[in-house]
């Protein structure tokens, strides 16, 4: 497609109504007040007070502007996006009466909204699209919503979207709004009828300058307008017009006060602040410090530590989200290989794109985000070892990398057609809001060969561990003090082989001493019990075992602190007895 217009002729386009004169507020009653654009989209959007209508700010006194989608306009400026400079641009409206807007079932005429003087195009990057913003000359626009005057005819030109109008039919057009603003008063400001005047009177000297201009984009053997014709010719009037029906005047209406949209801030937080006091009651000052660090630094926060430490635990409270309703939890499979296995897949029988869950909650959390909505949202990837993340991790990482102003490189390009189950106009795409932050639960001992330099270069490893009194305290155990000594000994001889007193073992010891009866045992029968399953035995059972040093504090502990507890003592020894199994 080509921009072929006649030199000298205007451009034009057709807005949608607007309640209140398209001056950058809302429609009051959106949802009840047809304007030409779908009814979902009221409800969602303008009925919640967001700002996503292309034409709320045409005629806005603080930074007048049209917005039109690239696939209307970027078959002109995605050539050249000086194409409409300088140019004359009408815009046109349907007509609309009050109470209800557009009257369904009824042809409906349309009417001058106001014009332009376009001043530049600006391409706008947003998040799964691309935009073109027409801005006037400071001079060079005008309101004409409420003076009731006839849209002229127009001529379609090679694309959608735009059409051009005929020179000789704008003179007469301005004069007749400029009679019906003299002969207004109650919805017709000084301002906008010098603005008027100003627009009509400079009007012929402008067009001038757009044939000049335009003349680059005429069709072979296109010819200006000769001059002789232009005020000679009528205002040319729609041959379909119905008899004019009390319209909206714009301006008349109470206009809602503009409440600006609070900026996003400048850093989203891993945690927020209510939750500092219990991570450092729990893990240490310095695994706060190192969170806070992290929450800076990286776009992926490993949590690193034994089993039974506290990891999941910790991830899932890092935000105030008792429902999960910013909260994903993503279980790792061990036979994911790629970027599929995370986002979802094409159903090539239908050409649609089956999200996975982690998909659907990027894109609610992109809806969020574009309703102003910059609470933290938290992804937790648990198992993160049991498959190298680099083979399917990589493009998230890679994408959180990228800051905000490159919407682009953070948006998700989905295969297919359409999104099953997302709703609204079709789209393959899914934004990647700042506010979504991602953390990692893993194991010790770690897979290691799981862990690719790349991938750390993204991450940031943060080591949690729980000393045995914080455990108790915090399960809700209560033992005497020599039970108290005996755990904190053992922890002290097994920590550094992952072997520790972690949260999952004071749990279980609490419930081991809650059912005594039950299980013929005394206080000390179920602690003997409790921490040869789930200590001691980590040790029996990791690779590559014990050494001599490690053996022989199991064997001091065994004979002293806890000498009451015969199942550990009988087990140390008979590790004694056959020595240390394999050298660290």
């Amino acid at each position: 497609m080509t921009f072929e217009i006649v030199p000298g002729n205007a451009i034009g386009c057709r807005t949608n109504a607007h309640r209140h004169g398209w001056d950058g507020s809302i429609c009051e009653d959106a949802c009840d007040w047809a304007c030409g654009i779908e009814a979902e989209f009221r409800a969602k959007y303008c009925a919640n007070d967001i700002q996503r209508c292309f034409h709320l700010h045409l005629f806005d006194d603080d930074e007048p502007h049209l917005v039109i989608p690239d696939s209307g306009v970027g078959w002109v400026l995605g050539e050249d996006a000086t194409a409409f400079d300088d140019q004359i641009l009408l815009i046109w409206a349907p007509q609309a009466e009050e109470p209800r807007g557009i009257v369904s079932g009824r042809p409906a005429g349309s009417f001058m909204a106001g014009a332009y003087r376009i001043s530049h195009s600006e391409r706008v990057e947003q998040r799964n699209h691309v935009e073109w913003k027409l801005h006037p000359h400071p001079d060079g626009w005008t309101f004409l919503g409420c003076l009731d005057v006839q849209a002229p005819r127009f001529i379609h030109l090679g694309g959608p979207y735009i059409k051009q109008v005929e020179r000789a039919a704008l003179a007469p057009l301005f004069e007749s709004a400029r009679q019906a603003g003299a002969e207004t008063d109650e919805v017709w400001s000084e301002d906008e009828r010098d603005r008027l005047v100003h627009f009509a009177d400079h009007l012929e000297e402008w067009l001038d300058v757009a044939e000049q201009r335009a003349l680059r984009f005429a069709a072979p053997g296109a010819k200006p307008a000769p001059r002789a014709a232009r005020a000679a010719r009528p205002t040319a009037i729609r041959a379909d017009v119905i008899a004019p029906a009390p319209r909206l005047k714009t301006r008349a209406m109470p206009t809602p006060p503009k409440t600006p949209r609070e900026a996003p801030p400048a850093h989203f937080p891993l945690f927020e602040e209510s939750r500092g006091e219990a991570i450092e009651r729990v893990y240490g000052a310095e695994t706060l410090t190192a969170l806070r660090a992290a929450s800076l630094t990286q776009p992926l926060v490993i949590l690193r530590g034994a089993p039974g430490v506290g990891k999941s635990r910790q991830a899932l409270e890092l935000i105030d989200d008792p429902k999960r309703e910013r909260t994903l939890i993503v279980p790792v499979s061990a036979s994911w290989r790629g970027r599929n296995d995370l986002l979802g897949y094409l159903n090539r029988g239908r050409n649609q794109f089956e999200p996975s869950r982690f998909t659907n909650f990027l894109r609610q959390a992109q809806l969020a985000w574009e309703q102003g909505d910059y609470a933290t949202r938290i992804v937790v990837f648990e198992n993160f070892d049991l498959n190298p993340p680099e083979n399917w991790l990589s493009e998230v990482l890679l994408r959180a990398s990228y800051p905000l102003d490159r919407a682009a490189d953070r948006t998700f390009d989905l295969p297919g057609d359409s999104v099953r189950g997302w709703e609204g106009p079709a789209q393959t795409h899914v934004f990647l809001s700042p506010a979504v932050r991602f953390v990692a639960t893993l194991d010790e001992p770690v897979r290691n060969e799981a862990l690719s330099p790349r991938l750390l270069d993204k991450a940031a490893v943060v080591r949690l561990s729980v000393q045995p009194r914080e455990a108790l305290a915090l399960t809700g155990v209560s033992v005497d003090k020599k039970m108290t000594g005996v755990i904190e000994t053992l922890d002290a001889c097994t920590r550094d082989l992952c072997a520790s007193f972690t949260f999952s073992t004071a749990q279980s010891l609490k419930v081991c001493l809650e059912q005594l009866d039950d299980l013929g045992l005394d206080a000390w029968g179920a602690l003997d019990l409790v921490l040869c399953q789930e200590v001691l035995s980590k040790l029996e059972l990791a690779e590559p075992g014990l050494d001599a040093a490690h053996l022989a504090a199991l064997v001091a502990w065994s004979e002293g602190p806890a000498k009451k507890l015969s199942e550990c003592s009988r087990l140390v020894h008979a590790w004694g007895e056959r020595g240390a199994t394999i050298e660290l």
